[in-house]
This record gives structure tokens, sequence and C-alpha cells, in this order.
């Protein structure tokens, strides 16, 4: 059984992440805040585009390499006007506010442990990842080595963190054959040896789990773990975190599109529209009865069966999210989804709403909470 804290594992305060682009900056995230503590997953909830996967990328550091890389291919001479003006407001400890000019880049605060990523320099974060955050990336196609066996891959992070050349091999084999027998891949003292082409997809999926588990890291971030995977795969895979997660009692961020993934692992959810968080609280309480008309939206859109039975009691029919997500490279004034909204009025659409506490541990983005028709 997973046993949760008070004490704070990782805590994102303001966080603005921000990208150049052909058509101007591109606002992926905007004033994000939440937190998760020891021993706790937290989901990241919303449609493509919505930026969780930009705030994972912030989070391990990776984001504004990514930015100023492609900032460099594009060879814009305003991206790199406002990437030279980031510079110089970064040497100055100013933020875009100050400066009077909004900045590409990351904004804001990343508490780790009481360490603001933030402010960390390359070869702190490189002692960080990898060893106390780790990552699950997207798909396995392009994550695995294919000339490597799996225990070869596993064990590499333990070797690239052993500074002090006090590992010997049978302990990096010892670790290496609990960690995948950890995520259930079976057989693991014959398979280690193994490439990751004689594997199904779902195995290699448990594979890129062991690897960010091997350290036995305080943090693991998964970004649709699942994608492109059939329903009995899917389970496996989720499966596996759950068990991850009894045994290590690990915190975990889990970003998906996916309600159902969602549901079944992760304690708390933060759901996700045009770069900011309108929804946070327990999972629970807002996938059943959501008070963000986009959350309601959005399961609406791809509703569970208990839902659509709970939708056609009701009399109301399953639909989609009318109109299309804003440009986040256009200047947006008022609520990120007013332009959606059914329930919209000027006040949504002339101002952002303050994201507020509604009750204990529950966050709301919303003018019109108070005044929705109950769920």
């Amino acid at each position: 059984m997973v046993v949760t804290s008070d004490e704070i594992t990782l805590k994102v305060e303001n966080l603005r992440a921000y990208y150049t682009s052909k058509k101007g900056l591109v606002k992926a995230v905007n004033n994000v805040s939440f937190e998760i503590r020891k021993g706790e997953s937290v989901g990241l909830f919303g449609e493509s585009g919505a930026g969780k996967t930009s705030v994972a990328l912030a989070i391990l550091g990776m984001f504004e390499h990514l930015s100023r890389y492609y900032a460099s291919t594009a060879a814009n001479e305003e991206n790199k006007r406002l990437w030279t003006l980031k510079d110089e407001a970064r040497k100055k400890g100013l933020t875009s506010d100050v400066f009077g000019e909004e900045l590409p880049g990351i904004e804001g605060h990343i508490w780790f442990k009481g360490k603001d990523l933030v402010t960390l320099d390359e070869n702190e974060y490189r002692r960080l990842l990898g060893d106390e955050i780790t990552y699950v990336p997207q798909g396995t196609t392009k994550s695995l080595n294919p000339y490597s066996n799996i225990e070869e891959q596993t064990s590499e992070v333990l070797w690239v963190h052993d500074e002090d050349n006090e590992l010997k091999d049978w302990q990096v084999m010892k670790r290496v054959l609990q960690t995948l027998d950890l995520v259930e891949l079976g057989d693991v003292d014959i398979r280690k040896d193994m490439k990751p082409s004689q594997f199904s997809v779902g195995e290699d999926q448990r594979v890129l789990i062991a690897m960010a588990l091997v350290s036995l890291p305080a943090l693991m971030i998964a970004d649709e773990p699942t994608t492109a995977m059939d329903v009995g795969v899917q389970n496996r895979v989720l499966d596996a975190i759950q068990i991850v997660r009894n045994e290590l009692n690990i915190s975990m961020l889990l970003i998906s599109n996916n309600q159902g993934t969602i549901a079944k692992t992760c304690d708390k959810v933060g759901v996700m529209t045009a770069g900011h968080i309108v929804e946070f609280g327990d999972t629970i309480r807002v996938l059943n009865s959501p008070g963000h008309p986009f959350t309601r939206a959005f399961i609406m859109s791809n509703p569970s069966m208990e839902l659509i039975r709970k939708i056609k009691e009701k009399g109301l029919r399953i639909r989609g999210i009318p109109g299309n997500p804003p440009d986040l490279a256009e200047q947006h004034v008022g609520c990120p989804f007013s332009e959606r909204c059914e329930y919209a009025q000027d006040i949504c659409r002339e101002r952002i709403p303050e994201y507020r506490e509604i009750e204990p541990d529950y966050w709301i983005l919303c003018h019109r909470y108070e005044e929705l028709p109950e769920w």
C-alpha cells in the first residue's frame, strides 16, 4: 500500500515556460502551480498541446535547451533577439515582468527537496537527473538502444552516478535483476541478455520503467506511458507502475490524456488546457464531479462506461469540445477556455480568473464556478 506524507518532494510555483517560434513567443506553460508529496502520484490530464509535456521538460531542465536548439535552427532574427535579452535578464536576476518584455525560457520556481531547480547549473542538474529524478519518455521506439541488451541499458545510470567508484559488479547486477523483476518482466535471469527488438511493446515500456527506477529515485516522471498500446498491454504497464509505487513509495508525476490511466494511477490530478491548470484536486473528486467547464467537456468528449450511463440517466448527450484550442503564440485575454465555454460571460473573456483554493487541496481557475449547474 502506498503511504503518502506531508513531506513535499516537488513544489512548482508560478511556472512559466515560453519558447520562440516563427509566429512569435509561444506560452506553453503559464503560471502553473502544484505540489507532490512524498509517496504521492499526481497526474497532468488534458488535451494534446495543453502544456503537460512542457511542464515535465521544465522540471527535467530540458525545456530551455530544446527551445534554444529549435530557435537556432529556425535562424529567425527576432528569436535570436529574445534569447539574447533572456541571457541579459538572467545575468541581472530579472524576470520578464521587471525587464519589461515577455521573454522565452523558464521563470518561476521548481522546488525539489528544498532546492530550486530553476537556479541550478548544468552540472548540478546532471547529478540529480537519472538518480533522484528520473523520466519515462513517451513511446519506446527511439528510447531504447537497439544494439545494447537490457542489462547494459538498465545498469548504465548506476555506473554514471557512481562518481566515487564504490559499486561492485555484483551489486549492480543484483539491483538490475531486482528492478526488472519488480516490473514483472519475467525470467529476468535469461532475458536480461536480450535486446529491445526481442521484446513486445509493453515489455519495452516496462524496461523503460525499470531503467527509471533502478537508482531508487525520489521522483519519477512518466509521459504518456501507455500510448499506442491495446487495452490489455496498457493494463499490464499500469499494473507495473502500481506495483512500483507500492514497493518503493516514490513520488510520481504522470502525464496523460487518458482518463482511465489517470484514474488508476494518480492520487491527485491537475487538468490542463492552453498552458494553464484549470482544476486541481483529488482524482476521484475531479473525475467524478468536475468543477471546471473544460474538465466537464473534456471528460464528456471521451467518457468512461460509468459516465455514459450517468449521461443517459440525465438525458444528456456525448459530444466533443466545440472550436479549437487557442493559438498560444497569440495574445489571449481572459480565461483560456472562454472562447469554447458554453457558460462564458463577458468577464470570462475580459479577465483571467484567479487560481483559488475552493476546498482544502482543491483548486479552480474559473470566474463562474459557484454558478455552474451540478454535474
